[in-house]
């Protein structure tokens, strides 16, 4: 079991670095003699597993480890692995929690996990957020392509909002967008983006409350935790933070 684990770390190691590695960074990385390693890395090779530069000598990832991370990206399920995170953030806050995606009118809502204490708003599945009046909107209106972005704004009668509660670029800032009865009276969110492996918005989780019961701060321990939560989604669905 050793020797496999000591394996596993190996392969760790090059994933984690994103960048080709000399044998001895590797093997201090994982705290073995830099001739043990070279013996595992040997059978890596062989596999495919690793790949050996012939210039420099440093070591990488190989074609099939590539195949294997593919493969294991392709079985995960971004709203299923969302929605997962969604009801645990519901339980650990107490707040009303939605998942929602771009779709043909915008924003729309494909979760929607409500809190003991039930946030009474008209939204639910299948509703759709405005652009630039709702956090969930910013989120979309921050990260997403513009192409798709103005397409749904020309639909909606929506247009670009200077004059938005945030900025896009606060909300990039951030990794996080605030409402304060913006779009719902009454009501406060926050809410984050979550990002595939090629660092594309997939979807964005919004954390929703009354005014009176949510802490609405920059500091708060809600919007740390709703960014938090969308982290680990992401982190999930194979993306990596440059």
């Amino acid at each position: 079991m050793q020797s496999v684990e000591n394996g596993l770390d190996l392969l760790l190691a090059l994933a984690h670095s994103r960048r080709p590695m000399k044998i001895t960074d590797l093997a201090t990385s994982v705290g073995i003699a830099p001739g043990k390693a070279h013996r595992y890395l040997v059978s890596f090779q062989r596999a495919g597993f690793v790949a050996q530069d012939e210039d420099s000598g440093r070591y990488a990832l190989g074609p099939v480890a590539m195949d294997f991370s593919l493969s294991c990206l392709a079985t995960v399920e971004p709203i299923a692995v969302a929605t997962q995170e969604a009801e645990r953030l519901s339980t650990a806050t107490g707040q009303t929690v939605a998942v929602s995606v771009w779709g043909s009118f915008g924003p729309t809502v494909v979760r929607w996990e409500q809190a003991s204490r039930p946030t009474m708003v008209n939204m639910g599945l299948g509703s759709v957020f405005p652009v630039y009046r709702s956090a969930t909107g910013r989120v979309f209106a921050a990260w997403l392509e513009e192409s798709l972005l103005r397409e749904v704004l020309a639909v909606n009668g929506e247009r670009v909002d200077g004059e938005a509660a945030e900025s896009v670029e606060q909300v990039r800032a951030r990794g996080l967008a605030r409402a304060q009865g913006d779009f719902m009276p009454g009501v406060s969110a926050f809410a984050a983006p979550v990002f595939n492996d090629r660092g594309r918005l997939v979807a964005a989780m919004t954390l929703l409350g009354y005014h009176l019961s949510f802490d609405s701060r920059w500091q708060s321990p809600l919007g740390q935790a709703v960014r938090d939560a969308a982290a680990r989604v992401s982190l999930a669905l194979g993306y990596r933070p440059a």
